[in-house]
This record gives structure tokens, sequence and C-alpha cells, in this order.
């Protein structure tokens, strides 16, 4: 199956001047001289989530004598770390996987003891996380089948990232026991792992390009693996937030082609329990200088602003974000 990069959902266009209208319109309508202190819940400090907060954060505190907010970032494990602390409380938003966006809505998979979340609501989709496999060279793993038998980090407990590629190994057909080991290793210790030899592959849903990729390629020659087999195609059939992508060729030294696959979307989340006004005022501020947030890392200029609407939108969009928005920009572009 030939890859096929993302759409929107809304003409790109008509959804653009959506977005520029209300980058215009939420300030006026959520000004307030309360101070309030907000917390986005991210991943860890090596990776695209603490990233994307850390930006989200500085257009935020950069509006705060008008807006009366001011933004924190909060390390974590990832998105399902991150939906439990906007479950709890403890997180005011999170930036979190589509999947399990939809999970959580849904109260599956790795939320099913805890029933569905009623209050969790969708406020912008970022950019899209590509399923990645990195390989260690001399391996001898060329494709995503050659995994079987291999030691591969799946990824530290409370991530997104592990618990879609406990997804992936599924729809593959394996257990535990088709591999010599299965490391649980966090982000930052990957290059090391890979590159000495103490792991032979790692599954990640990462955003690129990636200084952790970028790393373990210039150091040791790793390589980016293919994952487009027959059970891949039927996994991104079966779930309505994955799509087929391809990560770009020459996104890393020596990487002369792309690399087909799957992904999904990074979104920013809240809660009901978030005030509209706050809501808000955080949207408004990345749609108020969204060339900035673009800016910031080559992964947040992929989705256009339907995309930013609407793609992987798994929770229902929060009802503070004003009607108007959907019929805008589902009018047709001039």
């Amino acid at each position: 199956m030939p890859p096929r990069r993302t759409r929107g959902r809304f003409p790109a266009r008509a959804a653009l001047a959506c977005l520029l209208a209300l980058a215009a319109a939420l300030p006026a309508g959520a000004q307030s001289t309360e101070q309030r202190l907000v917390t986005i819940a991210t991943a860890s400090r090596s990776g695209v989530y603490y990233y994307a907060g850390g930006a989200i954060c500085g257009l935020v505190n950069a509006r705060r004598w008008q807006t009366g907010l001011r933004c924190v970032t909060r390390q974590t494990g990832g998105s399902i770390d991150n939906l439990r602390a906007l479950r709890t409380g403890t997180a005011d938003f999170a930036i979190v996987q589509s999947d399990w966006q939809q999970a959580a809505v849904a109260g599956s998979g790795v939320f099913e003891g805890f029933g569905p979340d009623r209050d969790l609501r969708s406020v912008l989709a970022l950019f899209p996380e590509p399923f990645t496999v990195v390989a260690r060279p001399q391996s001898g793993i060329a494709r995503l089948s050659d995994l079987a038998g291999k030691r591969v980090n799946i990824g530290p407990p409370g991530s997104g990232s592990r618990a879609t590629a406990e997804i992936v190994l599924d729809a593959m057909g394996w257990s535990g026991g088709d591999f010599e080991h299965l490391s649980e290793l966090g982000w930052s210790d990957l290059p090391r792992a890979l590159c000495e030899g103490e792991i032979d592959a790692a599954l990640v849903i990462i955003a690129h390009p990636n200084l952790l990729v970028e790393e373990m390629v210039s150091s040791c020659g790793a390589v980016l693996l293919p994952a487009d087999t027959a059970e891949i195609r039927a996994l991104i059939d079966a779930h309505p937030a994955y799509f087929a992508y391809s990560i770009p060729a020459r996104t890393y030294p020596g990487q002369s082609i792309a690399v087909p696959g799957f992904a999904l979307a990074a979104g920013l989340v809240t809660s009901t329990r978030v005030p509209p006004p706050v809501v808000e005022d955080v949207a408004g501020a990345i749609l108020a200088d969204l060339p900035a947030f673009r800016a910031r890392h080559p992964a947040f200029s992929e989705f256009d602003a339907g995309q930013m609407l609407g793609e992987g939108m798994s929770a229902p969009r929060y009802p503070g974000i004003r009607l108007e928005l959907e019929e805008a920009a589902q009018a047709p572009a001039n």
C-alpha cells in the first residue's frame, strides 16, 4: 500500500481563516486580571512532548499580563501518565497520543479498570508521531518481522509509546516469549544501550527529526526500518486514530529513502474542570502566534490548519471553544 500523508477534515484555506479568526477573538473574550497557574503534562525532558509543552508555555507566558495566566510544564512518563493526571486533576492540560485519547474516553485498553473519562476534551491537534523502529547495525534486523528472537526495547511503563508498541506486537502475533528480551528503558538511555549492544532495536512513537534518533544514527550507524507489513496495514484499518505515514528521506544522515509505516497525532487535551476562559487563553496563545510555534520544531509544521482542528481529536472538543469554528471550517474555500 503506498504511504499516504494525512489530510485534514476541513478545507485548508477555510480552516486557516477560521484559526486566524479564533486567534483574534480569544484574547478579547478571555482577558482577566486574576492570576492563575496552569500546568501542561508532557513527557521526559529528552522528548518532543516536553519541548512542545515548553513552546506552548512560552507563548502563554508572553501574554500573562493580558490574560493573568502563567504556564509551567510537568515532566511525566508520557501519554498514559498524562491522561491519569488530567483525570485526577493534577494537571490542567496534557499532550497525548490520539489513540490513547480514544481509549481514555471509551474506558478501554489500559483504562478498562477506570471506566470512561467523560471529562476529557480535545483542544488542538499539534503534530504527527510515527511508529518508529530503530535497529543496531549488524543486528541482523532488516525489517519488522526480523525483530522476533532479538533484544527489543518497548519503552517505559506509563508511556503511550509503550502501550502502542504492545498493540503492534500483538498485531504481529508476538508475545514476550518470542523475544530474547523485552526491555523498558527510558528514552535518554536508548543511544547508549543501542550503540553498546545492550539492545538490538527500539520501538518508539516519536516526532521527527528527533535528537535521540539522530544520536543513534550518528554514533553507531543505527537504521530506521520500514513497518508496512500486511499486519500493520490491517492495524491501520482497524484503528481510526492511525494513518499511513512515511518518515521523509534525508530526515537523518545517510537515510536516502523514505521509511514507510504508520503514525498517529499528538494533541493538546484538557478537562471540563478547567474553566472555558483558561482553555480559550491557552488556545488563543498558540493560534495568535502560530508561525512562532511552528518554528520551534520541524514536526510542528506538518499539520495544516484543517488538521489542527480535526486530526486525531478522539476526545470531544472542549465546549469553551466556539462552535462557530466548525461551521466556518466547513464552509467552502474562496
